[in-house]
C-alpha cells in the first residue's frame, strides 16, 4: 500500500514511533528488566535466557506472517492484530509468576514484533516515497534510539517505583496507542482518485516476481549479508560486556561501550539514509560490512583503550548502516513489486543468526575466551564483503518479464 501527499509523512511518523517502542520494550528493555525478575522470582539464569531465545526465535520464524496478513487484510488491520499480540505478550510479562507465563509472553512479543516491525515498515515506506533511502534512514534511526532509550526507561522505572511489573504495563499501553495510531493513518479512505490508484498499481508491478528473485544467487547473497549482520549484532550484544570486563574494563565501562555503539548506530541510520540518495545499496552495504568487520576485530583486543574507540565506531556505523543498506540493496536489485515477500522471507531465513550466541557460549566454555568467536564473526563478514564486491544486477528472464503480473501482486 502506498500513501501520498502529507499523509505519507504522518505514516512515516507512525511507523517510526512504533519501531522506537518495539526496540525499546522488547529485546533491549527485557535485558535490563530480567535481573529484577530473576531476583524476585528466584529463577536460574538458564530460565531467563531461554525466554530471550524464544523471543528471538518467535520473531524470526514468524517473518512471513506480516506479508500474508498485509496481502489478505491490508496494513491497518495487520497493525491492529500486531498490537493485540504485543499487548498479550506484555500483559503476560507483567503478570508473570511462573516461567511458563514468561515463555508464553516472550513468544507473543516475538510474533508481535514481526507483525508490526520492519517487514510492514519497510514495505509501506518504500512504496510511499519515490526516493525512499532517507525515509528509511529516519525509520531505522527511530528504532536505534529505541535501543538506546529502552534500557534507560527500564532502569528509571525500577528506580522510581521499585516494581518491574510497571515497566511491562507501560509497554502494553504504548503498544495499544501506537498500533491503533498506525492503523488509523493507514486505513483505507473513500473517494480515492482513480488515476492515483492506477499509478500506484503500476508502481507496485515494477520489478521482479518473488519466485524469480528467489531463484537468483544475488538474492541469497543479500540474505546472507543481512544474516551475518544479525549474527554479529546478537553475538556482540550477548558477549561483548563480559569480554570487555574480562580484559580490563569495569562492568560500568563495558556497559557504556555498548550504549555508545547503540547511539552511534542510531545516528548512523540517518546518515545511511542520506547517503543512500547519493550512492547505491550495494556500496552502502559494503561500507556497513567493512565497518562491522573492523569493529568486531578491534573488539578481539578487549579493554585496550586504543582498540575500544575503533570497536565503538566500527560496530556503531556498521550496525547503523546495515538495515538501510540491505533494504536498499534488495530494492535496487529486484524492485518494489515483490519487496514485501522478499523482505519477509529474508527475515525468516535470518533466524539462523540466533545460532551465533549458542555456539559462542560453547566456545567460551571450552577455550575460556570470546576472542575466537569474534574472529569467526569477522571472517564471515569478510566472505560476504567479497561476495558483494563481485555482485552484479541480475537480468530478469524474458519469460518472467512477460508473465501475467497480477499473479505476483
Amino acid at each position: 500500500m502506498a500513501f501520498n501527499g502529507r499523509l505519507k509523512f504522518v505514516v512515516l511518523g507512525a511507523f517510526s514511533l512504533l519501531h522506537f517502542m518495539l526496540n525499546a520494550c522488547t529485546f533491549n528493555g527485557l535485558g535490563v528488566v530480567l535481573p529484577y525478575m530473576v531476583d524476585e522470582l528466584g529463577w536460574a539464569w538458564a530460565t531467563a535466557g531461554f525466554g530471550f531465545t524464544l523471543l528471538g526465535m518467535a520473531c524470526g520464524l514468524s517473518g512471513l506472517v506480516p506479508a500474508l496478513l498485509i496481502r489478505r487484510i491490508g496494513v491497518a488491520r495487520t497493525m491492529l492484530i500486531g498490537g493485540a499480540v504485543l499487548v498479550t505478550g506484555f500483559a503476560c510479562l507483567a503478570l508473570t509468576q511462573s516461567a511458563l507465563v514468561y515463555f508464553v509472553g516472550t513468544i507473543f512479543l516475538g510474533i508481535g514484533y514481526s507483525i508490526c516491525g520492519t517487514v510492514p515498515g519497510v514495505n509501506v515506506i518504500s512504496h510511499s516515497f519515490k526516493r525512499s533511502s532517507t525515509p528509511m534512514g529516519i525509520y531505522f534511526t527511530a528504532g536505534g534510539f529505541g535501543a538506546v532509550a529502552g534500557p534507560l526507561i527500564a532502569y528509571a522505572t525500577q528506580e522510581l517505583t521499585h516494581e518491574w511489573r510497571y515497566y511491562w504495563v507501560g509497554a502494553a499501553l504504548s503498544a495499544i496507542l501506537l498500533s491503533v495510531f498506525a492503523a488509523l493513518v493507514t486505513a483505507d479512505r473513500p473517494g480515492k482518485n482513480d488515476e492515483e490508484s492506477r499509478k500506484q498499481q503500476i508502481a507496485k508491478l515494477e520489478g521482479w516476481p518473488a519466485k524469480a528473485a528467489m531463484r537468483t544467487v544475488q538474492y541469497y547473497i543479500v540474505v546472507g549479508a543481512y544474516t551475518v549482520f544479525l549474527l554479529i549484532n546478537t553475538t556482540v550484544h550477548g558477549f561483548a560486556v563480559k569480554h570487555l570486563s574480562d580484559t580490563g574494563l569495569t562492568m560500568g565501562g563495558a556497559a557504556s561501550v555498548m550504549s555508545a555503539i547503540a547511539l552511534i548506530g542510531a545516528i548512523g541510520s540517518t546518515v545511511a539514509g542520506l547517503a543512500g540518495e547519493k550512492i547505491g545499496g550495494r556500496e552502502l552495504t559494503m561500507l556497513s560490512l567493512s565497518a562491522t568487520v573492523l569493529g568486531v576485530l578491534a573488539l578481539v583486543a578487549g579493554g585496550n583503550w586504543f582498540a575500544v574507540p575503533v570497536a565503538v565506531v566500527g560496530l556503531g556505523v556498521g550496525f547503523g548502516f546495515s538495515y538501510v543498506g540491505t533494504a536498499m540493496l534488495l530494492l535496487d536489485l529486484f524492485g518494489k513489486r515483490s519487496n514485501l515477500e522478499l523482505y519477509s522471507t529474508m527475515s525468516l531465513i535470518s533466524t539462523a543468526a540466533a545460532i551465533g550466541p549458542a555456539i559462542g557460549g560453547l566456545v567460551r566454555d571450552e577455550l575460556g575466551s570470546f576472542a575466537l568467536v569474534f574472529i569467526a564473526c569477522a571472517v564471515l563478514g569478510f566472505v560476504f564483503l567479497m561476495a558483494l564486491l563481485w555482485l552484479n544486477k541480475p537480468a530478469l528472464p524474458q519469460e518472467e518479464n512477460e508473465a501475467e503480473p497480477v499473479l505476483a501482486a
